[in-house]
């Protein structure tokens, strides 16, 4: 062989021992670098240097596969997508990792865009290639679940459970759909299966609660709405199920601070719970005749959504109540400031205060005696009055109880203050009597006279 044709021979072997080792051995160690600083986070110098590898040396499924991850962490799933389908249209073995990978891939990020149909395509495919996987199954029915498809989403809930009967996740929704089909029986089985089986399933523990309490055994239900709460999911829900169990209970002051509790855990995107939460937390304070808490409320109701339920009526049925800076003072100013009010009203009605006592923060019993001035006789006569601040209206009942009240106490005479207006039985029965009733309207005048 002559000199020239050994040299070309060599310069050939050369060249093919220096792609060989560029492609099998150079290359994919430069591939495995990168992967490593994704895997490290360092997500944007590997981006970088994968483009570069791409425009200078082409793109080969794995740098396209490792630029998809950088993608996915990074949280563009829309980028991702792109790579992550060029890998699949190269249709060539990846060596970092599989097909399968480069799928799940594909459905994370179909799922975080709400492409319901196109992640259900990609794991109707996995499934096929792995029929016994619980976790393609469980996430096959929950996409059916979300497109309302509940035959078909039953049918995989119940083939992942099979598969797995510890699956907490498919037991739980199979319970909420039992729940919510009013199948009472079969929601429980499995709701208690999934709380059994990952103490963590808070969607189980929910509907588990609402379950009890639709059965109005609120005691259990309360144990397990706090389970739930402990989740921001259900959180807010939580507090609000159990508000409701503690005004079931007649828990009036559990009851407020459940519901003041779902209030402040609301999220943006539970604004219909929001509103829900503060007309039922009005509602408590109505019952209890605090109307300047219920105004503040349904003013906030008004504020989020005007139509709702009947809270334009009710602001308009107390809008004297919302003008009327003494009423709401009466209503709601610290104890110190409401026996300064007191003293004012009782002078104003011509007596003179030797006594106050605060029974609740919201009565107060006062014994007082004519002023000198009032004074006809040399005999020192006294006088019963009860101060209510919450806005109830009185029957026959509580007048009959201040009579008695007064009579214990030696009292000539009986007024009963209250921000709300007498009923009828209330009035019929004071009248003729030495008991005189102050309300509403009234009681708003004398206000205004002592306090301008």
């Amino acid at each position: 062989m002559n000199l020239p044709a050994l040299i070309a021979s060599l310069g050939l072997v050369a060249a093919v021992f220096v792609f060989t080792y560029y492609k099998l051995f150079w290359k994919p160690k430069r591939l495995q670098k990168i992967w490593q600083q994704i895997q490290a986070g360092d997500t944007r110098n590997s981006i970088r240097n994968l483009r570069t590898l791409i425009i200078k040396q082409g793109g080969s499924v794995d740098a396209h596969y490792l630029l998809a991850e950088c993608y996915r962490r990074e949280g563009n799933c829309q980028m991702a997508v792109v790579e992550y389908r060029f890998c699949l249209k190269i249709g060539r073995k990846p060596t970092l990792t599989t097909v399968k990978n480069i799928r799940e891939g594909l459905v994370e990020c179909y799922l975080k865009l709400r492409k319901l149909d196109e992640a259900l395509a990609e794991l109707l495919e996995l499934s096929r290639r792995e029929p016994k996987n619980h976790l393609y199954l469980y996430e096959i029915a929950r996409i059916f679940y979300l497109k309302g498809n509940l035959e078909q989403a039953v049918s995989y809930f119940d083939r992942s459970i099979k598969v797995n009967p510890t699956h907490a996740p498919s037991l739980s929704y199979l319970g909420m759909i039992m729940f919510n089909a009013n199948q009472v029986k079969e929601a429980i089985v499995y709701l208690s299966r999934a709380a059994k089986y990952d103490p963590r399933n808070y969607q189980a523990h929910y509907y588990l609660g609402r379950l009890y309490m639709d059965g109005r055994d609120f005691n259990r239900a309360i144990t397990y709405f706090e389970a739930a709460q402990r989740s921001p999911d259900y959180r807010a829900r939580a507090f609000l199920q159990k508000g409701i169990c503690y005004r079931e209970l007649d828990e009036f002051e559990n009851a407020v601070q459940e519901m003041k509790k779902a209030i402040a855990s609301a999220r943006s995107k539970d604004q219909r719970l929001l509103l829900a939460a503060k007309y039922i937390l009005a509602a408590l304070y109505e019952s209890r005749g605090k109307l300047a808490e219920s105004i503040e409320q349904w003013e906030g109701i008004f504020r989020i959504d005007a139509g709702y339920r009947d809270v334009a009526r009710k602001l308009e049925k107390h809008q004297s109540l919302r003008t009327d800076d003494n009423m709401k003072d009466y209503l709601v100013s610290p104890l110190p400031v409401f026996e300064g009010m007191c003293l004012d009203m009782i002078k104003h009605l011509g007596y003179d205060m030797i006594d106050i006592k605060h029974v609740s923060s919201g009565v107060s019993r006062i014994v007082a005696t004519p002023s000198s001035t009032a004074i006809r006789s040399g005999r020192r006569q006294f006088v019963y009055v009860k101060v209510y601040r919450d806005a109830i209206n009185l029957g026959l009942n509580e007048i009959k109880a201040l009579q008695e009240e007064a009579r214990n106490l030696r009292c000539s005479h009986a007024v009963c203050i209250s921000p709300a207006v007498f009923r009828k039985e209330a009035v019929e029965y004071a009248s003729g009597r030495p008991i005189e009733l102050i309300g509403g309207e009234r009681l708003s005048q004398i206000l205004a006279d002592v306090r301008g």
